[in-house]
């Protein structure tokens, strides 16, 4: 949905509602409906609240999140093949239905559901790949489909270019239906010499004429019958452009290498960037540009240069002191032109400029002089700002001699963009202009225009889902407690770790989708909870080892650039240094393992020389025995000490120590002796430590 700062227009900012009463040069007249009061603000702090993404627009009373699209150019049939297909894989998006599923799924589909009749995973995976370019239903709409290529038989083609190639280029007329009427006799004249199984089947005359359509040129019968100048204006048409007339009619976009080498300080790298540049026709202003780090730009590039187009140019002062005038252009297009080059003609750049009703126009081949007023613009703005810096490349290479660009070079990233705003603004929108077709400083002719004509730059009614809808490249991250990382940073928000958190206790999946564009200061993440998507903005970490300030544009190419260099100066390096150290940690271990293992065992060798049998039978002080008495049961009566040895205690049976007498041989010999006996006089003796 389009919105303009007119009567009636509603939004808000912060807690407060208001709505638009009219418009004083560049102030507004502003109703709070919030407090009922009247106020009035600046034209520039209410872009300057929507460029912050502080303005919501409301549209009958409720907030405005999504960007509508129009399904008015499309026939009821196309609508509901397009609904069929949307809730054919709607569980599948919600993720209720796995892929291994899909055949099933297929196969148990209601008849009446299926869109024209079928069903199958086929196309249901190409279902899924047209709605995630966009997430929009219209791209399941089936695209309208013309007549195949001509499966026509070999001979019967050479008949068909010999009757065209005979009567297409006579000045005389003669009519289609005769010429097929002669191709249909030269074929039944062959068939009469062929067999039934090789008779050739002749073409039908609606085939004919498509092919005599493709092939013929009438350039020359015309210029024969109505003179060349007739035949120049039927085939050729007008050659004087129709201008437009009032802003915003038509935007005029094209792209050019800068004459200058840039210089980054601290990997000492030079680069020649390309200028991307885009003005209205009928005023002269310029709307916006983009500068990429590549030799052509691709549709991503083609889509941020749209993006700063519509935008409104707020802050720039800030960052860029030195520009001295107000840029005040902004706003939806009614169409753009574009010249023929390959790069230009992509398909995305067409779906997002349908989305905001963008008309996109192309020049014909060859004819760049069609949009002559961006070309002249981009070879002012090369010859005004670029080719006098220092490092310059010279549009003429005979110009340029011995100069030495690549030494000289001075001028890095973040000094490219202050000159890039301080021409632009200054030199070209602020400054008279005595072309043939405008006449006039840019910036007043646009306010005139505007307030002449009662315009009002259309915005769309959300900052955020712009952004969106002009991302360039998608993927799929993890999101872990610092994050998602995307080319080696990482990027945060609340938002982001709420969603990490519900993900983690749900038990899902943490993988989710990402969308960026080629400024990466904020992607976006989807939220598979609330079908919506949330920021997450870089951080800090790595990105003043790389000199880049987030205040500025981080763009993507670059940022990849740097990454990568990161990468390959890890790689390059000799890491075979840490190999050797740890193997020298190894050997230190391992002779500290042999040096001890002797140490104990000289100590084991000390301590058996000292410790003897001797020593052995007198025994150890009991204080070293502790807890060895109680184990054996052992009672101690009156200890005293002596030389440490231990002495036999009288027995309550034998108190008299008995004399051991070495016996003779031969005498111990055992007869009859009464065990019996011996055990009754045997007693508890107890043991005395002395």
């Amino acid at each position: 949905m389009l919105i303009d700062f007119k009567y009636g227009t509603q939004f808000r900012i912060g807690p407060n509602t208001y709505e638009v009463l009219r418009q004083r040069d560049d102030d507004v007249e502003l109703l709070n409906i919030t407090h009922d009061t009247k106020e009035l603000l600046s034209l520039i702090e209410i872009l300057t609240a929507y460029n912050e993404k502080r303005l919501i627009i409301l549209h009958e009373g409720q907030d405005s999140d999504v960007i509508e699209y129009s399904t008015k150019d499309y026939t009821d049939v196309q609508i509901d093949i397009m609904e069929k297909r949307y809730k054919a894989i709607e569980p599948i998006i919600e993720r209720k239905i796995r892929p291994s599923q899909f055949q099933a799924y297929a196969d148990n589909y209601p008849e009446e559901l299926k869109p024209n009749g079928s069903i199958s995973p086929a196309s249901i995976y190409r279902w899924l790949d047209l709605w995630y370019k966009r997430e929009n239903k219209l791209d399941l709409i089936p695209k309208m489909r013309g007549p195949k290529d001509h499966r026509v038989a070999t001979e019967v083609m050479t008949e068909v270019s010999r009757i065209i190639f005979k009567y297409g280029s006579k000045a005389e007329y003669v009519t289609i239906k005769d010429e097929y009427d002669v191709l249909d006799a030269e074929i039944k004249n062959i068939n009469l010499t062929r067999a039934d199984h090789e008779q050739l089947k002749n073409v039908s005359e609606s085939t004919y004429r498509r092919i005599r359509k493709e092939t013929v040129d009438t350039y020359e019968r015309d210029k024969e019958h109505m003179g060349v100048n007739q035949a120049d204006l039927k085939h050729n048409g007008v050659h004087s452009n129709a201008r437009a007339t009032r802003p915003l009619e038509c935007m005029e976009c094209d792209w050019t290498p800068i004459d200058c080498l840039i210089v980054d300080f601290e990997l000492d790298e030079l680069f020649r960037p390309v200028l991307m540049y885009g003005m209205d026709q009928a005023t002269g202003e310029p709307m916006g540009f983009n500068i990429i780090f590549k030799k052509e730009p691709n549709a991503g590039d083609w889509k941020q240069l749209i993006l700063h187009c519509i935008l409104p140019k707020t802050g720039f002062k800030e960052l860029y002191t030195r520009v001295e005038k107000n840029w005040t252009a902004y706003g939806v297009p009614q169409s753009i032109l574009l010249d023929n080059a390959k790069v230009n003609d992509a398909k995305e750049v067409e779906e997002v400029c349908s989305a905001l009703r963008i008309g996109l126009r192309y020049c014909e081949v060859a004819s760049g002089h069609q949009k002559g007023s961006v070309e002249q613009a981009l070879g002012n703005l090369n010859h005004k700002a670029f080719q006098g810096l220092v490092g310059s490349l010279f549009s003429n290479p005979t110009e340029k001699g011995q100069y030495d660009s690549a030494a000289k070079a001075v001028v890095d990233i973040k000094g490219l963009y202050h000159i890039a705003h301080i021409a632009i603004v200054d030199m070209v929108a602020n400054n008279f202009n005595r072309g043939q077709n405008i006449q006039g400083v840019p910036e007043h002719l646009w306010a005139k225009g505007l307030k002449e004509m009662k315009i009002h730059p259309k915005l769309p009614a959300n900052r955020q889902y712009l952004e969106l809808l002009f991302s360039s490249n998608s993927d799929a991250r993890t999101v872990g407690p610092s994050g998602v990382v995307l080319m080696g940073h990482h990027f945060f928000s609340d938002e982001l770790n709420e969603l990490r958190k519900r993900l983690e206790r749900e038990g899902r999946s943490r993988e989710v989708l990402i969308r960026y564009s080629s400024d990466l200061r904020v992607i976006y993440v989807k939220d598979e909870f609330n079908k919506r998507y949330i920021e997450a903005f870089i951080k800090n970490g790595g990105l003043e080892r790389k000199n880049i300030d987030k205040n500025y544009t981080i763009n993507a190419e670059l940022l990849a650039y740097l990454t990568n260099k990161d990468g390959s100066a890890y790689n390059d390096y000799d890491s075979s240094l840490q190999g050797r150290a740890r193997l020298n940690v190894e050997e230190i271990q391992q002779e500290c393992k042999l040096e001890y293992q002797g140490i104990r065992r000289r100590r084991r060798r000390k301590a058996a020389v000292n410790e003897t049998v001797a020593s052995a039978i007198k025994g150890v002080p009991i204080k070293q025995l502790s807890g060895l008495v109680e184990a054996m049961n052992i009672s101690i009566l009156n200890p005293v000490e002596s030389n440490g040895g231990i002495k036999p205690s009288k027995s309550d049976n034998n108190q008299e120590e008995t004399n051991i007498v070495k016996p003779e041989p031969g005498a111990l010999q055992v007869d009859n002796i009464d065990l019996d006996k011996i055990a009754d006089n045997w007693g508890s003796g107890q043991k005395e430590i002395c």
